[in-house]
């Protein structure tokens, strides 16, 4: 019962955190104050799977320092970020999301900041501080 609740809270609150970022961002960039964020329905089978990385690190890498621990994070979000997008391209020809115009200025020089359009360097910090909290996140709901 545990697992099931702990699923249901990621993926509340993963799509929560999505949109309010999403609508806030998007009034930024687009000047619009209304806040209109929105997500995929691809989001919740996605986010249910959160919590069995979480599972994973704290099995194998107990004991480990946070901060190591959230790199270790931030690669396997980075992993289900990638390989989600990818499968989701392959069965219905377009990812819910596009990063092929992400690039990163280094000395006035652009460079190239995304993998195939499914990944993004900019989300490294984003992904490794979620790390670090949903574990937090991911004990408390374990233990209610």
């Amino acid at each position: 019962m545990a697992l099931i609740q702990t699923i249901i809270g990621f993926v509340l609150i993963g799509i929560t955190m999505e949109v309010f970022w999403a609508s806030i961002l998007n009034s930024i960039k687009t000047k619009n104050p209304r806040l209109t964020g929105e997500t995929y329905l691809w989001m919740f089978l996605i986010y249910a799977i959160v919590p069995f990385i979480y599972i994973f690190v704290l099995a194998h890498f107990q004991g480990t320092n946070i901060f190591i621990k959230g790199i270790i994070y931030m690669f396997a979000f980075y992993l289900l970020e990638f390989v989600s997008g990818f499968l989701i391209k392959k069965a219905v020809g377009v990812s819910p999301w596009n990063y092929e115009d992400y690039s990163i200025k280094i000395f006035g020089k652009k460079y190239k900041s995304n993998l195939y359009g499914l990944i993004c360097l900019e989300h490294a910090p984003i992904w490794y501080l979620y790390g670090i909290m949903g574990e937090f996140y991911f004990i408390f709901l374990m233990n209610l």
